[in-house]
């Protein structure tokens, strides 16, 4: 016999909402394993059977799981973030560089705190100790210098890896780059075309990354038997600006000019055309890094490719290595430069004479 009272509580049960599960418990739900099974997946642990991790990360798509990684870092003592610091966040070289090492990093389940040091070591190592409380794994110091004693001793018990050091700068993991390939073709290229008196616009005396730059021009001119002319400026909008009023200085204008950076070239040439000079017609550029920006200048920029994403997938394997388990100290990594030909390099302007002069001397056929 049913009465009221029984009636009345049935009817508070039938009511009562069932208790879905939420978090990482539905992906476990879901994926039919335990939740051990998917804190392994999602902490990138190599010993989960392929079919296994793909069913997890696919339960973790559908519940929309969002893991609370500071939770997961207290149980696995493990945050997976990665630093990185750049020097000057405003260049357009850098975003580039950084989009390309948040990928690396992401494909293999990291995350990456930016800095930018403003090209300053006191800042650098102010960023370094924040981000050493934040629990970095790792650093990718992708400064194109080398930094003070305080930093690497910072640096001490992490991995870490650095872009364009000095020679008595020692570190686990290097990366440098082979300006002298790119910028022996452009000098090659200049020289091809007609070119004799062309002249280097470099970063400033004391960039280490400026004066690798002066010393692959200066050996590339050197083999088409010319002798260096070079001027010292920052490798800034600014510092091409400069080095172009002091080109143009000269008694005799050059008639091709290879800046030590895109910047450079293009503060360049807002100069030549300020003074009524044509590019290519009275004076060749080349730039060096191939910036985005690069293709869409007047007129679009011949430049020395250095391949960002190359640079930065290069710079996080190196980093990468070193946090695996019994990982071999990496090898030091090169990436090369290369000549990408656009419409800012042209025949000298005695060139275009001697030929005019030519096809007016050349006898008619009949």
């Amino acid at each position: 016999m049913v009465t009221k009272a029984t009636a009345s509580r049935d009817k508070g049960k039938a009511s009562k909402p069932l208790k879905r599960k939420r978090g990482i418990h539905a992906v476990a739900e879901l994926a039919g394993v335990s939740i051990s099974t998917v804190s392994r997946v999602m902490n990138g642990a190599t010993n989960v059977d392929i079919k296994i991790s793909r069913r997890v990360w696919k339960a973790v798509s559908e519940t929309s799981y969002v893991p609370n990684r500071h939770a997961q870092a207290l149980i696995s003592g493990r945050t997976r973030l990665i630093g990185l610091l750049v020097p000057d966040i405003m260049n357009p070289f850098f975003p580039e560089l950084i989009h390309g090492f948040e990928q690396a990093a992401a494909e293999e389940g990291f995350g990456i705190l930016i800095g930018s040091t403003h090209d300053h070591s006191n800042e650098t190592a102010e960023w370094v100790r924040r981000m050493l409380q934040h629990g970095i794994e790792g650093l990718a110091l992708l400064t194109f210098k080398e930094e003070s004693a305080e930093v690497y001793a910072l640096l001490r018990k992490i991995p870490w890896v650095q872009l364009e050091i000095s020679a008595k700068a020692k570190g686990p993991g290097t990366v440098s780059i082979d300006y002298e390939t790119g910028i022996r073709q452009a000098v090659q290229h200049l020289a091809a075309l007609g070119h004799r008196d062309i002249v280097f616009a470099a970063g400033a005396a004391n960039d280490f990354t400026a004066e690798l730059r002066r010393k692959a021009f200066r050996k590339s001119i050197r083999e088409i038997g010319i002798e260096p002319n070079i001027y010292n400026e920052d490798h800034t909008l600014e510092g091409g600006i400069s080095a172009a009023q002091k080109i143009l200085e000269r008694e005799v204008l050059p008639t091709a000019i290879i800046c030590s950076n895109d910047l450079m070239a293009i503060g360049a040439l807002k100069i030549l055309h300020s003074a009524a000079l044509q590019v290519p017609g009275d004076v060749s550029v080349i730039g060096l890094d191939d910036i985005h920006l690069a293709q869409f200048t007047s007129p679009p920029l011949s430049t020395i490719r250095l391949p960002r994403t190359q640079l930065a997938e290069t710079c996080f394997e190196a980093l990468f290595q070193m946090l695996r388990p019994n990982a071999r100290p990496p090898r030091g990594e090169r990436v090369s430069t290369d000549l990408i030909v656009r419409e800012s390099t042209g025949f000298p302007p005695h060139a275009l004479q001697s030929k005019a002069r030519a096809s007016k001397t050349k006898p008619r056929s009949a």
